[in-house]
């Protein structure tokens, strides 16, 4: 029988954002196995077994699946072979490769590239953007279909990629919707030994400045400067990263530095979300499409978060949450004060927001849209969605 070969560039069990791809490969792969289709997920390091593969049909392997061409591509090619690989699934790779024929030649009849990448790049114009355009309608260099997480990436793949529009799909990431969990009501503040009556900000990502932590800090400091009420907010920010130690050094040298909390890596950064009064993402560059933002929406919680990229695509201004330009820290403040001091526009705001994820960021409806990419790759019939969750 064909079979898919779904490939992770990164070591198993590296957990964050990673951990959310290889739950796609393993909800792919339960529902293309009763077609016959057995799927392989290729990691190019697998110290312990994969934890989101557990009780899926997917088999990991140890294989490293690079773009590049010569002898590393060598095992690539026999594996292809070896196990009748029809379909190649990748996740940020190129859309077009010298090493993709040679994949086709070992059996390899589709490829699909899965583009979570975030970022804003040139678009190219004249004589560059004719070759690159030339480029796009190589059938044996270039992927066969592009999946984009977001409106916003599909453009950046047809405005800078000059990737064809009719090889183009975009499917929003989803999260499963959860029910309101009385149990994470004050989480966040017994973890911290906040008292209740506090409201809480959060804000969790990885610590890097494109993330614009420093600029949410500096952003509640001055929120802190002219805060009339006798209760004080406090914010908690959960995340690692490489610039930890510079946003440490920030936040000691802030007057309101006894106010903010700097968590580190939380495993339960998700419950402490559905905790928090107000949810900040105060990223700077474009991001695809946030996970970080889907959460709180899920969870119901009101979000402030930057408009880039992707994310006006979730977060509707004034709809389903506050929108502020990026590193704009008066503006920042401002959006964190109005939902602290409003609290009928928050609840208003989180359940609207609640509602939106719902309907259009389900992880069934996302698994529905992806298996019936790979049902056309592998000329099945259309294959019945999943139960609606609610």
């Amino acid at each position: 029988m064909p079979n898919l070969l779904c490939v992770c560039n990164f070591p198993a069990n590296t957990g964050f954002a990673w951990d959310f791809i290889e739950s796609l490969y393993a909800n792919v792969a339960d529902r293309l196995a009763p077609s016959g289709i057995h799927t392989y997920v290729a990691y190019p390091e697998i110290a312990s077994p994969p934890r989101p593969l557990s009780g899926s049909v997917a088999e990991p392997v140890t294989l490293s699946v690079t773009p590049a061409r010569g002898p590393a591509l060598e095992p690539v090619l026999r594996f292809i072979r070896e196990n009748d690989i029809e379909v190649l699934y990748l996740t940020d790779f190129p859309t077009w490769s010298w090493a993709y024929p040679a994949m086709r030649h070992a059996g390899v009849r589709r490829i699909v590239v899965h583009d979570h990448v975030s970022g804003e790049f040139e678009r190219p114009h004249g004589v560059k953007r004719l070759l690159k355009t030339l480029l796009m309608r190589s059938p044996s260099l270039v992927a066969d279909q592009v999946i984009a997480v977001s409106d916003f990436v599909a453009t950046r793949q047809r405005e800078v990629g000059c990737f064809p529009d009719r090889r183009l799909v975009r499917i929003w990431n989803g999260l499963t919707p959860t029910a309101s969990n009385p149990d994470c009501a004050g989480r966040a503040h017994s973890q911290f030994g906040i008292d209740p009556c506090r409201p809480l900000v959060m804000s969790t990502c990885r610590a890097a400045k494109y993330k614009g932590v420093h600029h949410l800090l500096r952003a509640f400091d001055s929120l802190l400067a002219g805060w009339r009420d006798p209760v004080l907010p406090v914010l908690v920010y959960a995340g690692d990263g490489p610039d930890m130690e510079y946003f440490r050094q920030l936040h000691q040298s802030l007057p309101s530095r006894d106010h903010m909390i700097l968590a580190g890596y939380r495993s339960d950064a998700r419950e402490l979300v559905a905790s928090a009064d107000v949810c900040v993402i105060p990223s700077l560059w474009a991001e695809a499409c946030p996970l970080a933002v889907l959460e709180p929406m899920m969870a119901e919680r009101p979000i402030v978060a930057s408009a880039v990229g992707g994310i006006p695509e979730l977060v509707l201004d004034s709809e389903t949450g506050l929108l502020v330009p990026p590193g704009d820290e008066p503006a920042l403040a401002r959006a964190i004060a109005r939902l602290i001091t409003n609290q009928d526009l928050a609840r208003q705001l989180a359940a609207a927001a609640r509602r939106r994820a719902v309907e259009s960021f389900s992880f069934n409806a996302q698994i529905d849209a992806l298996v019936a990419v790979m049902a056309q790759c592998f000329d099945l019939p259309v294959m019945p969605p999943l139960t609606a969750q609610t």
